[in-house]
């Protein structure tokens, strides 16, 4: 059975996990903590930190030393990671693990008092979990039906992380992975109403998924044919029965080296589309003078719910998943501004974005989700063209996101995000999570 066997294969990594994925692990801990940081001021953060009842289980982030019970914190944690659309995305499975991964791991850490090494080989067997879930289950079906994958294979890594915290063994570490299974959910309709539910999503599937080990440790169980089952998740989420195979996990190519960091606040599909504006911008592009932009990009950018919009763009988050929205503003700015994404539509954005269209690029579509490639090309009133293809590896290096993290941490915790950065990038040092965790506030 897939989970079981995925529980064997977790449980005999775990020991064996290089120095390079532990780096690579602490990496999407300061890009969560750096995202944490910079939405912590937007509406949805600051309601689940609202919502979040009195307790002493782990640290709010970014909240001015708020704390709660482990099941609102890590809520609470995961929609700020996700406030800003600025998180980490591993496009396979089309997930940002960071937001569901990372909550869970650092409370449960927390919690124990784990040694900070132990919460990052966590973070790694999580991100796996998600990925090999996905790599099952996501088909073209799974897209089309209006699924999140998110919010579907987010409970796994969350149970993942908490399970290896936790202790757990195989067969528990099983029954985690099944009962996170039947706490899989979240629909896409937000793209077309432009509603904030999806700030939300990620987090409930964090809860869920630590929910899920905790009642593990206390013995309750779940199908480990929870995947291919004949009405397991494979079926009721992506129309497909069948052998699933082995679980594939390589040391060389493990979710998390496989995943990469946004340059760009929106949403991951458009980032190679930002970078290409952004290039055409530095020539000098007066907004007024483009009479009409394409943007060539996959399929799966073209097509996921929410990227080909160019005319209601009213509220945040139809702005933050828009191609359209995100070439105007990047064309007329140079960059994507948080701040655009807030208060009335400029009109001269509104504008250029009505005039610009996404179609699928053959070369594109093929490539992704190895390659991530876009192009997109201006045409002005006096008849001539311009355009520029998206860089290779549209992609914050770890140095950037130092940067990220002081960026949006330092207004919060001053001279403290130096000491943030220092643990994570010597964890041996840390040998109490809780004492780590005493920094985010």
């Amino acid at each position: 059975m897939f989970l079981a066997d995925l529980s064997e294969e977790l449980a005999a990594v775990a020991p064996r996990l290089t120095s390079e994925v532990i780096e690579q692990a602490g990496t999407c801990l300061l890009d969560a903590l750096a995202c944490a940081y910079g939405g912590r001021n937007m509406p949805w953060a600051a309601q689940a930190r609202t919502i979040a009842g009195d307790g002493d289980g782990a640290t709010i982030w970014a909240s001015g030393g708020q704390r709660s019970g482990l099941t609102d914190t890590v809520f609470a944690n995961s929609v700020a990671c996700h406030a800003l659309l600025h998180e980490d995305t591993h496009a396979e499975s089309r997930v940002h693990p960071g937001t569901v991964v990372i909550p869970a791991a650092l409370a449960i850490g927390e919690r124990l008092r784990s040694p900070l090494l132990d919460v990052l080989r966590s973070i790694v067997l999580g991100y796996e979990a998600v990925a090999q879930v996905a790599t099952v289950v996501l088909t073209e079906d799974f897209v089309a039906r209006g699924w999140r994958a998110s919010s579907v294979f987010g409970p796994f890594g969350a149970a993942a992380a908490a399970a290896h915290l936790l202790g757990l063994n195989k067969t528990a570490t099983a029954h985690a992975l099944g009962m996170a299974a039947s706490s899989s959910s979240g629909v896409c309709q937000w793209a077309r109403d432009g509603t904030t539910e999806v700030f939300f999503q990620n987090a409930n599937a964090c809860r869920a998924g630590l929910v899920a080990a905790l009642l593990a440790q206390e013995g309750a169980t779940g199908s480990a044919s929870a995947i291919e089952g004949a009405i397991g998740l494979r079926q009721a989420f992506g129309g497909a029965q069948g052998d699933v195979g082995e679980p594939r996990i390589r040391l060389d190519r493990m979710a998390v080296t496989a995943t990469f960091f946004k340059a760009h606040p929106s949403c991951a599909l458009t980032q190679e589309a930002i970078d290409a504006a952004r290039q055409l911008a530095s020539q000098g592009v007066d907004q007024d003078a483009v009479i009409a932009a394409t943007v060539h990009t996959s399929g799966a950018a073209a097509r996921y719910p929410g990227c080909d919009n160019g005319s209601a763009l009213a509220t945040p988050i139809s702005r933050q998943m828009s191609l359209q929205f995100a070439v105007a503003a990047a064309l007329t700015d140079g960059a994507l501004r948080p701040e655009r994404y807030t208060g009335p539509l400029d009109p001269g954005l509104a504008r250029l974005a009505a005039r610009t269209s996404v179609v699928v690029d053959p070369a594109a579509d093929r490539a992704f989700p190895e390659r991530r490639d876009a192009r997109v090309t201006v045409r002005f009133a006096d008849g001539g063209t311009l355009s520029a293809t998206s860089r290779d590896n549209v992609n914050l290096t770890p140095a950037s996101i130092v940067e990220k993290f002081h960026t949006y941490a330092d207004p919060a915790l001053g001279d403290e995000t130096s000491a943030v950065v220092r643990t994570i990038r010597a964890p041996e040092s840390c040998l109490d999570t809780a004492d780590f965790a005493a920094h985010l506030h």
